[in-house]
């Protein structure tokens, strides 16, 4: 008998380990460039290569907790992501903090796949929204005070702190999951999963099913380029507001307070207009949103307009349109492969953590000496997410209803 409140409990906690990870540590970004005397190119692919581990994983952990049950496979991902934080924290070169965000990331996957995959086993319909509104929430929860958090860790205990509050934050994690989570996959209680064989066969099929289909295609796309905008202004923003803008960590933590209090907007305005206005409308609106925050970026920059307003409005602006996008965008993936739920979450989510470690990658190569090359990627990124939406809805006019 799965206890209600327990598997929220567990549930919140697997998605908000992940994300303080990846966001707790960006205050000391400029701090490791020092430390190693690299530049700050290289430092940006400590995110980079985190969402590279964390795309591919995601592939291999669903498949796994369908076949080995969902409790095995979490404590193997978790057990991997806190030996890459630690390894993170003691880290004596720029090379061997690059494999350890690899392999931290590698382990951080199994949050992404597994918590949708309890949730699935054991809630339905109602009682499923609900219990992943709290996930959402501690999600946002988390986006607002891990950066906060990392401020202060990076003055009083410097960038090692952060990796070494990071490896504890999982290893308690761990060890909740260890004492409370019971195995939740029905074909695994009921042993029906040891009868078969891990078909290989069958995995790829069952991909490649999910990744024909146009609805999948064309949710996955927009999520991922949303998504990866979001990922943008996380990986820069600490470069300019602490480097050139000459905000200490703590005061860049709570700059990115306001955005994730902007984030937490705009699921209130899709909760409010939802139904009113549908999934089009919702989509057209937040994809707006997400060039009007590049386009202000940018006159902002043409007019040499130099305050933190400058960077934090227009961003504000495409946080709100992101936030927006993403779970439409998710729906209207998710709609025509329901029946590949296990599958189709894992793709989903490796596609979005893949396409946004490219678009890391991309960003990584200009000097952020003001705004602009990040204006133009958010500008660019919501553009083609407008041209992507809008092809596939006039090819296929049954993707979106």
């Amino acid at each position: 008998m799965v206890n209600y409140f327990q598997i929220i409990f567990i549930l919140c906690l697997i998605s908000s380990v992940a994300r303080f990870v990846l966001d707790s540590y960006l205050p000391s970004l400029p701090a490791i460039s020092n430390a190693f005397g690299i530049s700050d190119t290289r430092t940006q692919l400590t995110l980079t290569l985190y969402l590279i581990g964390f795309s591919i994983s995601q592939l291999i952990y669903g498949p796994l907790s369908d076949h080995y049950g969902r409790r095995i496979i979490i404590l193997f991902g978790l057990s991997i992501f806190v030996f890459g934080n630690l390894i993170c924290a003691i880290a004596s070169s720029p090379t061997v903090l690059l494999v350890a965000r690899l392999i931290a990331g590698a382990g951080a996957g199994v949050c992404g796949v597994l918590n949708r995959a309890i949730a699935s086993d054991c809630f339905k319909g109602a009682d499923f929204s609900k219990a992943w509104s709290y996930t959402t929430t501690s999600l946002v929860v988390t986006l607002c005070v891990a950066p906060v958090v990392g401020g202060y860790i990076q003055e009083l205990m410097g960038w090692r702190g952060n990796f070494i509050i990071a490896t504890a934050y999982v290893t308690i994690a761990l060890a909740i999951i260890v004492k409370f989570l019971p195995e939740t996959n029905e074909s695994k209680i009921s042993k029906k999963i040891g009868e078969a064989s891990l078909c290989t066969n069958k995995i790829i099929k069952n991909y490649y099913t999910i990744i024909i289909n146009p609805s999948f295609i064309s949710g996955a796309i927009c999520y991922t380029l949303a998504f990866s905008g979001l990922i943008a202004y996380f990986q820069v923003s600490p470069l300019l507001f602490i480097n050139h803008l000459g905000l200490s960590p703590s005061q860049y933590g709570w700059c990115s307070l306001i955005i994730a209090l902007t984030y937490l907007a705009g699921g209130l305005i899709v909760n409010r207009f939802a139904k009113s206005l549908g999934t089009h409308y919702l989509l057209m609106s937040g994809t707006l949103l997400l060039i009007v925050g590049g386009i202000l970026m940018m006159i902002t920059n043409a007019l040499h307009y130099r305050h933190i307003a400058a960077i934090l409005l227009p961003s504000a602006i495409y946080v709100v349109g992101a936030r927006i996008v993403i779970p439409n965008a998710i729906a209207n993936s998710m709609q025509k492969v329901r029946h590949l739920n296990g599958s189709s979450s894992a793709l989903l989510g490796s596609l979005q953590m893949l396409g946004a470690s490219c678009i890391s990658y991309w960003i990584a190569k200009f000097d952020y000496k003001t705004s602009f090359p990040l204006a133009v990627f958010l500008t660019t990124l919501g553009c083609v997410t407008l041209v992507s939406y809008l092809l596939f809805r006039a090819s296929h006019d049954q993707v979106f209803e």
